[in-house]
């Protein structure tokens, strides 16, 4: 008898899907403001928006780049958005019977939490390398520090504990 009702709830995950597409698109529209940006820095020396300060010994090509930079980070972080918007749809509101019949790419197949988690886990992966290399050029590679590493080494420490996990899967 609960059981029945509990079913029911499981359309709550509809509003998550709902809110992450959102969140996708807006992503997407300020990612495209950050490859706007790249092009008035290369071109005409300031950002199109506002940023915040950037060092001054960096060049208008060194700006581009940074700013193309944060655009893949925002972009990385619109499509994780997307494929936990598209995973937690599939997993709770599709039916198994319309499962075999969608015909979507095989990593875009989720069985389970633990695939989508996966899936987010190598995203989110890259995107901090993403952003270690865009603090790296802020920066300037001769001006890192030993507290610089940090991140680095984050990265390798996550990377090694989703290739465990993949593995035990």
């Amino acid at each position: 008898m609960v059981w029945k009702y509990f079913t029911k709830v499981r359309y709550l995950v509809a509003v998550a899907a709902v809110a992450s597409l959102f969140g996708s698109m807006l992503m997407f529209f300020i990612g495209v403001g950050k490859v706007i940006s790249a092009y008035y820095y290369y071109f005409f020396g300031h950002a199109f928006f506002t940023e915040g300060d950037l060092p001054e010994y960096l060049t208008r090509g060194d700006l581009a780049t940074v700013s193309l930079a944060q655009s893949i980070d925002v972009f990385l972080f619109a499509l994780v958005l997307m494929i936990f918007a598209y995973g937690i749809w599939y997993l709770f509101l599709v039916d198994d019977a319309d499962k075999e019949r969608l015909s979507f790419p095989g990593w875009l197949k989720i069985k389970s939490i633990f695939q989508l988690k996966m899936i987010l886990g190598e995203v989110i992966v890259f995107i901090l390398f993403v952003h270690f290399f865009e603090t790296a050029t802020k920066t300037g590679y001769a001006n890192l520090t030993i507290d610089s590493l940090i991140l680095p080494a984050a990265i390798i420490l996550l990377s090694v504990s989703l290739m465990v996990l993949r593995q035990g899967e």
